[in-house]
């Protein structure tokens, strides 16, 4: 298993090259050079700074780094929430030169996202980036990288797309089998960085690097991100409704340990009392065993589908409820003492459980 690193990309392009390209160069030359002049007019650099503490009178900061870029003219940045973290001042630097403090709109630490806001002035000659469609994604598609690693401004790399649906050992439930591999260069500094298509479209969020291996990149697809930036500019957080279970995932191994009826789906362990799942009529387990230190509750429901969609992983009910709205119906399907069943639950309104 290969260890990861939160990172960026890299391969240096002078950031005053004209916008003039040689007939000479080919097709692809062009393209990429064409698509690089635009989107370096609005990815920004991103520095970051936290009070560690305070002792004898004197102050301690870490200093951070990493890339964003502007997703409309009102100053909205989208970069990675590992970029900000826990910091208490963020300072972007833009492509013209100038340096402006942001403020923080919203977060979403499970999807690696963050929304930054910076006073734009009539001087700055910024260009949002537009959003591309990252469920359209195929792999051996030239994908380009820019960003400022190792606070080297207006980098860029080039790769294809090495695969779709990977998983991070570390990462949260709502981005594993979900990222993007490339083998674009990736180095420390271009976390939040857009990752581009032949178009010039936002298809990805650069986010990080396996450290011990070469040309293996990963990427926040765009499309979570599109679906939550109109709740972190009028939230400051997407809408996550919660369905109020604990499951256990079910796998060949778990099924022939107990004797299950499934090698699939989400064992549904426990229901929170007043929950969404409770009102729905969901069962949880009653029958609880300890084995190798691990608890576990059987007998419950086992959810095998939700609106149609096969369910292998609790991650999997966790996307489609990030990608649902107040008031959406789902309907599942679970397996209950070897009978199939449909259950309809209603989402709760905003703020509502």
């Amino acid at each position: 298993m290969h260890s990861t690193i939160l990172c960026g990309a890299a391969l240096l392009v002078q950031a005053g090259a004209s916008s003039a390209v040689p007939s000479s160069f080919t097709a692809d030359e062009q393209n990429t050079i064409a698509v690089f002049n635009k989107a370096r007019q609005g990815v920004v650099h991103i520095k970051v700074s936290q009070r560690e503490s305070e002792h004898f009178g004197t102050r301690t900061f870490a200093e951070g780094m990493g890339s964003g870029f502007l997703i409309d003219r009102d100053g909205n940045i989208l970069t990675n929430y590992h970029v900000i973290g826990a910091s208490n001042r963020i300072e972007v630097h833009l492509p013209n030169g100038r340096v402006a403090v942001a403020r923080v709109v919203g977060t979403a630490p499970t999807l690696d996202l963050a929304m930054l806001s910076i006073d734009l002035e009539p001087a700055d000659e910024v260009e949002p980036l537009p959003l591309g469609d990252s469920d359209t994604l195929v792999v051996g598609q030239k994908l380009i990288a820019v960003g400022h690693p190792l606070a080297l401004h207006n980098t860029l790399t080039v790769g294809v797309l090495s695969a779709l649906g990977r998983s991070l050992p570390d990462a949260p439930p709502e981005l594993q089998e979900t990222l993007i591999q490339t083998d674009a260069a990736i180095n420390p500094g271009s976390s939040g960085g857009p990752l581009l298509n032949s178009a010039g479209e936002v298809i990805g969020i650069t986010t990080a690097v396996a450290v011990d291996a070469q040309n293996l990149g990963f990427a926040v697809p765009i499309n979570p991100a599109r679906r939550i930036i109109p709740d972190l500019i009028e939230m400051g957080h997407p809408y996550r409704p919660s369905l109020g279970i604990e499951g256990i995932e079910i796998t060949p191994e778990l099924t022939d340990l107990f004797g299950l009826t499934r090698r699939s789906g989400v064992l549904v362990a426990r229901i929170e009392p007043g929950s969404l799942a409770e009102r729905a009529g969901l069962r949880a387990g009653a029958r609880i065993v300890l084995l190798n230190e691990t608890t576990y509750v059987l007998g419950g429901d086992i959810i095998t589908a939700i609106n149609g969609k096969e369910i292998s992983s609790a991650s999997q009910i966790m996307r489609i409820l990030l990608e649902s709205h107040p008031g959406d119906e789902l309907r599942l399907s679970v397996l209950r003492d070897k009978v199939f069943h449909e259950v309809d639950i209603r989402l709760a309104p905003m703020g509502d459980r």
